[in-house]
């Protein structure tokens, strides 16, 4: 059987849209084109607040991106200005991803990735009392079909860090 050959060829796609614009990532060889708006941002959710500000610091050090943490008093208004800037790697809090109108927003405005945490690695990161198995049922059930929604790209928690930095 004689062997075959393909040639593969690069293809680029030309977008035409006002708001989209290119970032010069450091470190890069190009120009990497991220999100919606091309912006460099990469949104990180997790139910695992720890796991959460572990990866996106880890995450942006890698990428020599700027770290950026919201916390949950800072509402709708500073969510709105950090899905403005570019180059920012960004820890979300829970209830971030409720609401559509943000949902969107943060697709549009960059990447997003959802660290997916199970039951049982949410409960050894409790103290496993009969309180912490009902909050994390309930959290389950409120947040993640949120945080699915909203994600580009989907990582399992069950994994060492080193592993959820490469997926």
């Amino acid at each position: 059987m004689a062997k075959e050959y393909i040639e593969m060829i690069d293809i680029e796609y030309v977008v035409d849209e006002q708001e989209k614009k290119s970032v010069y990532v450091p470190g890069m060889a190009k120009n990497m084109l991220i999100g919606g708006r091309d912006s460099g941002n990469v949104f990180i959710l997790c139910l695992n607040d720890e796991l959460r500000k572990s990866i996106a610091a880890k995450v942006a050090e890698k990428l020599g991106r700027k770290y950026v943490m919201v916390s949950r008093s800072d509402g709708n208004p500073v969510l709105e200005k950090v899905a403005g800037g570019d180059n920012q790697i960004v820890s979300l809090p829970r209830g971030a991803a409720k609401s559509e109108k943000v949902r969107q927003m943060l697709k549009d405005s960059g990447k997003v990735m959802f660290i997916m945490c199970d039951f049982m690695s949410l409960l050894n990161a409790s103290d496993g009392s009969d309180d912490a198995r009902e909050q994390i049922s309930l959290m389950l059930n409120r947040f993640e079909p949120s945080f699915m929604e909203a994600a580009h790209h989907i990582v399992r928690s069950d994994q060492s860090e080193e592993e959820i930095l490469q997926d």
